[in-house]
């Protein structure tokens, strides 16, 4: 690998670990400070939902974007709005304005700032490293977010013992303007591709027709969809409330949890990079389908908060066969000038889902145990595993 590319990793490695550090912070201040302000799972799935709504709404749009402009710079303002939104809520807070829906405003803003940075990001990379070393470089990139979302829950959790909950959002808006620095010191490509001059509305057909024409694209991306119902509310809604309700934890006891799902994911990045090359991207992200689901059907069982330790470790591992295999699948099997529209599609499934399954599991979580709830959705989520290992061109994609 020549200097320019082993600078321009460690840099995207660094900057991706510190913001999305910052991530996994605010995203457990976020529905701890709604759950225990209001004390209703409704809510904290509405503003959960909240949190994600951007991506269904301008998600496919972003991808247009991210197509047209400049991608680096898109990533750079992606991550100060990121920064300056964040900020508000611990002032508004200080203030004495502790007012939910407010709160639940700050995080759209903030989301939309996040759903122009992933399909540019996504699209940014394969114009950094040769489409021989994809694979890899995707599978060492993910380790950035596991290792981020260990290692910051736990010190998320270490802080809160010391610390009210605002300080947490401060943290946030510090890693992404920290991830914001580094990113200004990447070797960039000497010529960005020029767009075609076509209306954002002509391109984003343009984007659509050739998924459609893709078949095994394509229903990798509507499988994506479908498991990611059953799989991201209860991530986002379920965990906390299971946690707080069911076995009588505490915000730090969550934050180990969510330390230790993490802590799995990184496990898994590694058997990943192992795998690359002995079993085909369309198998590992199947395997990984699979794993997802069946993981959080254990739940069920958790009787302590040192139970579900182990479990959502378990549960972990299966994140990044999905991440990395199905990354790597896209940008190996699509033109570059297609990808902030095939990745802003990824985006929608993965993230634009998030904001129906979180609000669905809140309302679920109201009316019946939560722990039944990880149960169906565990079992469903890994039935898409199965199908997916059972459909010879998604099994076959390399």
């Amino acid at each position: 690998m020549k200097h320019a590319q082993k600078k321009n990793l460690i840099l995207l490695w660094l900057a991706q670990a510190i913001s999305q550090a910052g991530d996994a912070i605010y995203q457990l201040a976020l529905l701890w400070l709604v759950l225990d302000m209001t004390h209703s799972t409704v809510i904290t799935g509405i503003i959960a939902m909240s949190a994600y709504l951007p991506a269904l709404i301008f998600g496919l749009y972003a991808g247009v974007f991210s197509d047209r402009m400049n991608r680096f710079k898109l990533m750079i303002f992606s991550n100060a709005g990121q920064a300056l939104t964040v900020l508000l809520i611990p002032l508004v807070l200080w203030y004495g304005h502790e007012n939910v829906w407010l709160i639940c405003g700050f995080a759209f803003i903030r989301s939309c700032f996040n759903t122009l940075f992933q399909p540019a990001l996504q699209s940014f990379i394969p114009m950094l490293f040769p489409p021989e070393r994809i694979v890899k470089i995707n599978a060492i990139l993910v380790t950035s977010g596991h290792v981020a979302w260990m290692i910051g829950p736990f010190f998320a959790g270490i802080l809160l013992s010391i610390l009210s909950i605002k300080y947490l959002f401060l943290i946030d808006a510090a890693s992404f303007l920290l991830g914001l620095a580094l990113l200004l010191f990447i070797t960039q490509p000497i010529h960005f591709s020029q767009p075609e001059d076509h209306s954002h509305w002509s391109e984003l057909k343009q984007g659509l027709s050739y998924l459609f024409s893709q078949k095994p694209i394509f229903w990798m991306i509507i499988i994506t969809f479908i498991n990611n119902l059953f799989i991201m509310g209860p991530a986002i809604v379920g965990l906390p409330v299971l946690v707080k309700t069911a076995l009588n934890g505490t915000a730090s006891d969550f934050a180990f949890v969510e330390g230790c799902m993490a802590a799995g994911a990184l496990g898994g990045s590694i058997i990943v990079a192992q795998l690359n090359g002995k079993l085909s991207n369309g198998i590992i992200w199947s395997i990984g389908l699979f794993l997802d689901g069946i993981t959080y059907s254990f739940l069920y069982w958790a009787s302590s908060v040192e139970l579900a330790m182990v479990m959502i470790f378990l549960h972990g591992i299966g994140i990044p066969l999905i991440m990395v295999s199905r990354t790597s699948i896209i940008q190996l099997h699509t033109p570059n000038r297609y990808h902030g529209r095939l990745f802003s599609m990824v985006h929608l499934g993965v993230v634009g889902t998030t904001a129906v399954s979180s609000a669905l599991v809140g309302i679920g979580t109201s009316i019946i145990s939560v722990k039944l709830v990880f149960l169906g959705i565990g079992v469903g989520a890994a039935l898409c595993g199965i199908i997916s290992l059972m459909i010879p061109m998604l099994r076959n994609l390399r």
